[in-house]
């Protein structure tokens, strides 16, 4: 594939935009008479990226007040809890006293059978683009490249073989030294919003360009290749990993609710969510 890393790619890195220490008061939480120190719920609401302060209070809590239910269980059931290696504890916890059943074939077999759409192979697309560079908030640039792409788009209608040099003469994307050709494009390696548009293109040149956060994309769709589906046979080790993952995790999560109900919190009402779970 060819690369646009510097436009079009993802950029797997993704920065905490958390680091600052919030500066409202924080709650008071207890669980069975355990207070849960202020800095700890302070440290933890770094995981927990929300645009909602109160939100993220919440969810950082919960975690909290799951963790330290859990820390409780595990010293009631004899488990030696050593500083600064709990989590050692809690999956001892979960291994030793938490226990699910292990999918059966006849039980892979029918999840296999009734989501057949979800084994497949991954679809393609084979794009070439001309992107018209454009600042995300400057209306003048991004007015004035919306109406490049339209002028370069009536000329790809009367004249579809100048595609290659009018990407190498407009393009502001690396791939223009290849004509404008991104390769074969697959979901999560483009930036969500090219790719929500993409999608929803027939094979050849579109009749609008796709704007994103970079400006606005002349495309023109030279193959899509729907992904083929799988054999049961291709796929076992995933489908019996997916039904044994989930199924220890009904488990986890049925052990912390009953934990939940028969404790003793203040300070927060809990509403139980998977995210608690940190094992």
């Amino acid at each position: 594939m060819s690369s646009c890393n510097s436009h079009l790619y993802q950029d797997a890195s993704t920065p905490s935009n958390q680091d600052n220490k919030p500066s409202e008061a924080l709650p008071v939480l207890t669980v069975d008479g355990v207070t849960i120190e202020e800095s700890a719920l302070a440290n933890e609401l770094q995981y927990h990226q929300n645009s909602e302060f109160e939100n993220v209070i919440q969810m950082a809590g919960q975690a909290l007040v799951v963790k330290q239910l859990l820390l409780a269980k595990a010293i009631e059931l004899g488990i030696d809890v050593v500083k600064g290696s709990e989590e050692d504890a809690l999956q001892k916890l979960m291994a030793d006293f938490v226990s699910y059943s292990d999918p059966t074939e006849h039980d892979c077999v029918r999840y296999f059978d009734n989501n057949r759409s979800k084994f497949t192979t991954e679809p393609l697309m084979e794009v070439d683009h001309i992107l018209l560079t454009a600042g995300k908030d400057d209306i003048a640039e991004r007015d004035a490249a919306r109406s490049n792409s339209e002028v370069i788009i009536l000329q790809l209608q009367q004249d579809g073989s100048q595609f290659k040099q009018l990407a190498n003469e407009y393009s502001s994307c690396p791939s223009k030294k290849m004509g404008g050709s991104l390769g074969q494009v697959s979901k999560g390696t483009t930036v969500p919003e090219f790719e929500r548009q993409l999608n929803l293109l027939p094979e050849g040149l579109a009749d609008k360009a796709i704007e994103s956060r970079y400006g606005f994309h002349v495309v023109h769709v030279r193959r899509k290749i729907e992904g083929k589906a799988l054999e049961y046979s291709m796929v076992t080790d995933k489908v019996r990993g997916y039904l044994t993952h989930r199924s220890s995790h009904l488990a986890i999560q049925a052990f912390i609710q009953e934990l939940i109900e028969k404790a003793d919190i203040q300070g927060i009402k809990m509403k139980f969510m998977e995210e608690n779970i940190h094992i």
